[in-house]
């Protein structure tokens, strides 16, 4: 169960990393085999904002979309209706730097009129020197599967590849990304990094909470269809570690499932999963 259902886009150029980004935060894990998206690939979680009684739980509807320019027309109509956008850039590549604006323009066109733009600078890891793909994935080995479920819809088109790092080197400067932020109105740019975990929880929380701000503050109204916000099942209360319960039902009852019902809402069902793909980098 959640209190609120945002529709977060994940936009930026090929090649950096927003697959291996959006799978690092929903399964916990490097993402092994690679391609690159067409038209979009989309997964959700369930995270806490706030604290105490303020404490709410978010859905994050989440579509990763198309960098490369000739599926952009495609990607593009998945932008409608998004309530928070995640920018993200290869630090390691100028060009990835500088095909920004046109993402950030493009989205604020078509999601929502208070859509919400975080920056996040990908492949942090590279900074400090080279890294070992291999030890990272022998660290995650032993680690328990995740058990979120997932589901392919679509056609895989061409054969996946394994996703490997760039060359070691920074391009981008956190002060030159920062300041493109600020031009543009973004209010917060992290540098993160999907090989190594580092940072990326921390970008999806900031942008779950700057959005349930704005909704307590009256900035954005759930029950405006251009919000790219809904509610969720919001009928019940929080136990002392957070987690929901429904208004009128003791904690045992809640255990054993009882007077629960199911949320509904237009993300209910995703779970990670893409539409096509082929082979590249994602």
């Amino acid at each position: 169960m959640y209190d609120y259902l945002a529709k977060i886009i994940l936009l930026g150029p090929s090649g950096s990393g927003k697959s291996c980004l959006l799978h690092r935060f929903v399964k916990g894990e490097w993402r092994v085999l690679s391609s690159q998206t067409i038209g979009v690939e989309f997964a959700s979680r369930i995270v806490k904002v706030g604290t105490g009684t303020q404490r709410k739980r978010m859905k994050l509807q989440l579509w990763d979309t198309a960098g490369t320019e000739r599926f952009r027309s495609v990607s593009r109509s998945y932008y409608r209706g998004a309530a928070g956008a995640v920018l993200v850039y290869d630090i390691a590549n100028q060009a990835s730097f500088a095909q920004l604006q046109t993402f950030l323009d493009d989205a604020r066109a078509l999601a929502s009129p208070h859509l919400t733009v975080l920056l996040a600078g990908n492949k942090a890891d590279l900074t400090e020197g080279p890294k070992s793909t291999e030890k990272v994935l022998e660290a995650e080995v032993g680690s328990l599967p995740s058990t979120r479920s997932t589901a392919t819809i679509g056609p895989g088109l061409g054969s996946q590849q394994r996703a490997t790092t760039a060359s070691t080197g920074r391009a981008v400067a956190q002060s030159t990304a920062a300041s493109w932020a600020s031009q543009n109105g973004i209010p917060a740019t992290t540098e993160v990094s999907a090989l190594s975990g580092d940072g990326v929880d921390e970008i999806f929380n900031k942008i779950a909470s700057t959005i349930l701000a704005k909704i307590e503050l009256g900035e954005i109204d759930p029950d405006d269809a251009r919000s790219g916000i809904q509610y969720g099942d919001a009928d019940y209360r929080y136990n002392d570690d957070g987690d929901s319960i429904r208004t009128g039902t003791t904690v045992d009852a809640y255990a054993r499932g009882a007077r629960g019902k199911k949320a509904t809402g237009w993300g209910g069902g995703f779970r990670l999963g893409r539409a096509g793909r082929v082979s590249s980098c994602c």
